[in-house]
């Protein structure tokens, strides 16, 4: 690959919060630009910021005397730039943190235990200032979302919101100071607080001799401390001293199979060992191999094979030539690591020499998407072995449909009610997904069809557990044959290919670690330095999968193994089962026998919490509720609401008309938001103490509404109506009150005509028609009870008190006062008057 083929362009990155403009080779995708750019200490103009490096390696090796004349310098500051730039060969220099060495083996056991606890005591550490520093997160954020009186805001008193989380921050072991303190940055204008998390250095790496035959007590206490730091190498063999510089040669960059260019492999060998020569200046370095596993199926040779193992040990033994004959001063040799830097600046070729993840790998689009294709490696593979290209691609890509697919077709799918629609969706998203599942996922073929049409359960959709193809009743069976056809295999197979043509593009997964660990064995006398063998296990692979790990590392004859386990996945969680009370035993049941003597039994009454799952409360599919228009500063909004049969606010729809496409869009999904949010069981208070008094446009005077007379925002026109009307919150009605009745409903429209005082009203006035059904009569009306209530006072201080019954009962009949109670006769009107 020359220099000119790797054309450089200048192209805008995304990283870390920050958008830059980045000179580079065109080919690179980004993830491998963003690896160059940490390699420059963000240096954008890669192409300048290499040949600075070349530069400073020639008068690094300038001052070893290592070159001889002007133009031997000048030729390798061009050579070493271009192979850079290719992508050839990638190099850094490291800074091996200082392993503790642990040899004797009676003060082995107790070493391994304190590192243990080592890293529990930082775990622990870690996780407690990271908890507390979210509580006191908590005690800012409550004070940015408060609009109004700075000092109320900061004031626990006066802000409910802020007394809620600073008791929260004392109960996980904030002190008041800490708080206090909180507060001060939240009022000072600091949105996010300095991190609280403790600065506690690492433990430093254990590289621990093992013993060379087996001891149960050592190997389990080695395999404990590897499965739970990730920081242990165990040695079988005496460790090399430290490298202070690693390079690598990436394989496939000069060609597969029979168009392997083995000049200028062994050329670029040469200009890395004067490279890595400069850089280290006279301490160890290690040349590394990227992609073995990638070459030797390229050339046709499966990797746990006779061929295969002896084919790599011949390259490494080439290598060392190459290298100490372009530069005897080189202090070190070829070597086999894993470094995840320079696997990612040379594609994500690692030097690990572990077998390959397989023929599928994946490219990314001009238009950012990431999508499979077939590797360089595969193809060169599968023209090597003479086999169908394109019925290997079928194979292995598949057919990007599942109009005819096994199992989940589109007949089976439309059976289930599918539409066109929701079908073109599905294959739209199958080039970017790695399992037919993905493709079917809530936010593809959309939430309200799937709880619709199939029924889904609403509060299932959000879990990202959800299988839709499982809810369809699709068998495993049929869902593997549709991925097969649809999305393809990451393996090869077919009447094409014999066993041993199968066995060439065999991955990682279908191998184990047992070919790995007999290839670094069979090529360790080629190697200047040991062999270390490097796992990374699933997140949840046992102790016992370590232990067998390293039993079967020293079995192999391998120089040191590391092991650690991966991250585990953010959607990792416990599912616990619900707490139950234990039985009591028969005997503790059985009453005692009744005495004459024996008291009553004291009635008690025990209560017990019992805690209950989160669960999504749904709304009746009739539900009451109400629609309010008004207009805010001139922006007409229509709230609609959505009631439980109790009344309680269970969901709201904001619709504005004026606004744009993208303003009513968020409104429409803030209301969904919202909505959500109520029914799983957030108080409709909390929404109003953290949205009102927000200010943005549209804002001004608010008309049409006859509690809500002005607002700052729509936000704070809608939680206010929203407080007014089902929490009582009258504080927040900023209407002139006279101008209100007495059961706060408001008189309607101007031009409306005005109602009398006390005057009955129809209950059409407040009662749908449509949602009662016609239930409610024609002529039932609604008193204001507010005007009843005066009339009875006003009607209580001017009547008379029968003398017979004592009741205020007395009404005038003719020129008599009859009690209406009793019915006796209390006088005559002009004898009162008299």
């Amino acid at each position: 690959m020359s220099l000119e083929s790797g054309r450089v362009e200048r192209r805008t990155l995304e990283r870390r919060g920050d958008v830059v403009e980045v000179a580079a080779p065109s080919a690179w995708p980004n993830a491998r630009v963003e690896a160059w750019l940490d390699w420059a200490d963000g240096d954008t103009d890669l192409p300048a910021a290499i040949f600075r490096f070349a530069e400073a390696q020639v008068k690094a090796g300038q001052r070893l005397g290592l070159f001889e004349g002007v133009g031997a310098r000048g030729r390798f500051r061009r050579e070493l730039g271009a192979a850079l730039l290719a992508g050839q060969i990638a190099l850094r220099a490291v800074s091996p943190s200082a392993s503790d060495i642990l040899e004797e083996p009676e003060t082995l056991l107790e070493s391994l235990a304190r590192h243990r606890a080592a890293h529990r005591g930082r775990r622990s550490a870690m996780e407690a200032a990271a908890a507390l520093g979210e509580r006191l997160q908590a005690v800012a954020d409550a004070i940015h979302r408060c609009h109004g009186d700075p000092d109320a805001c900061a004031d626990p008193q006066r802000n409910p919101s802020l007394a809620r989380a600073a008791e929260a921050a004392r109960a996980a072991g904030a002190s008041d100071w800490a708080i206090l303190d909180a507060i001060s940055l939240a009022k000072a204008g600091e949105t996010r607080l300095p991190a609280t998390a403790p600065v506690l250095p690492d433990p430093a790496p254990l590289l621990a001799r093992a013993p060379s035959e087996a001891v149960p007590a050592v190997d389990r206490a080695l395999a404990l401390t590897a499965w739970e730091t990730g920081d242990l190498t165990v040695a079988f063999d005496a460790p090399a001293p430290p490298a202070q510089a690693l390079g690598c040669v990436s394989l496939m960059a000069f060609g597969g199979g029979e168009e392997f260019d083995v000049g200028g492999f062994e050329a670029a060998v040469g200009l890395l060992a004067t490279a890595l020569a400069c850089l280290a200046e006279g301490e160890p370095a290690v040349l590394g191999l990227a992609g073995l596993a990638e070459w030797l199926a390229a050339q046709g040779l499966a990797y746990d094979s006779d061929a295969g193992r002896n084919a790599a040990r011949d390259l490494f033994e080439r290598t060392r030539r190459a290298a100490h004959a372009a530069c005897p001063a080189l202090n070190g040799g070829p070597g086999v690591f894993d470094d995840p830097e320079l696997a990612l600046m040379l594609g994500g070729a690692s030097a690990a020499g572990e077998p390959w993840e397989g023929p599928v790998t994946f490219a990314e689009t001009a238009d950012g998407h990431i999508v499979r294709v077939v590797s360089e490696a595969a193809l060169c593979g599968l023209q090597a072995l003479g086999a169908d290209l394109d019925a290997a691609r079928w194979r292995l890509l598949g057919h990007g449909s599942l109009e005819t697919a096994p199992g989940v077709d589109h007949a089976a799918l439309t059976a289930r009610g599918f539409t066109e629609h929701e079908i073109g969706a599905v294959e739209a998203a199958l080039p970017y997904c790695l399992a037919l599942r993905e493709a079917f996922r809530p936010e593809v073929v959309g939430e309200g069809f799937l709880a619709d049409v199939l029924g889904a359960p609403g509060e299932d959709l959000h879990d990202p557990r959800f299988d839709a193809l499982r809810v369809m009743g699709f068998t495993e069976a049929e869902i593997a044959a549709a991925q097969a056809y649809a999305l393809g295999a990451n393996r090869l197979e077919g009447p094409d290919l014999d066993a041993a043509q199968q066995a060439v593009f065999l991955t990682a997964d279908d191998l184990g670690p047992t070919p790995y660990l007999a290839l670094l064995a069979h090529i360790q006398p080629a190697l200047t330095q040991p062999a270390l063998a490097d796992f990374t296990l699933p997140w949840d692979a046992s102790l016992e999968d370590v232990q067998t790990l390293i039993a079967q590392a020293r079995r192999a004859g391998v120089c040191a193994v590391r092991i650690q386990r991966a991250e585990p996945s953010a959607y990792q969680g416990l599912d616990l089962p619900p707490v139950r009370e234990p039985a009591r035993p028969e005997s503790l049941r059985a009453e005692p026998p009744p005495t004459a003597a024996a008291p009553p039994p004291e009635e008690r009454i025990v209560e017990r919490v019992v805690e209950r799952e989160r669960a999504r409360r749904k709304l009746p599919d009739r539900r009451k509720g109400y629609i309010q228009k008004a207009s805010v500063g001139g922006h007409k909004v229509y709230l609609h609401t959505g009631e439980y049969d109790e009344g309680e606010l269970g969901e709201i729809f904001i619709d504005m008309h004026k606004e744009g496409a993208a303003f009513r869009s968020l409104m429409n999904n803030f209301a969904i938001a919202v909505s959500i949010g109520l029914q799983y069981g957030v108080p409709l208070d909390e929404f109003v103490e953290a949205f009102v008094f927000t200010r943005f446009e549209p804002a001004g005077p608010v008309t049409g509404n006859d509690s809500v007379r002005s607002a700052t925002s729509i936000l704070d026109y809608v939680f206010r109506e929203l407080g007014v009307s089902y929490l009582g919150r009258d504080d927040l009605a900023n209407a002139d009150p006279d101008e209100l009745n007495a059961d706060g409903l408001g008189r309607g429209k101007a031009d409306e005509p005005a109602l009398a005082a006390g005057e009955p009203q129809p209950a059409s006035r407040y009662i749908s028609k449509g949602f009662s059904r016609g239930a409610a009569p024609d002529n039932l009306v609604v008193l204001s009870l507010a005007d009843h209530r005066a009339s009875r006072a006003q009607s209580a201080q001017a009547a008379d008190v029968c003398a017979a019954c004592g009741d205020i009962a007395v009404v005038r009949k003719g020129a008599s006062l009859i009690c209406e109670t009793c019915g006796a006769r209390a006088g005559r009107i002009d004898d009162q008057a008299g």
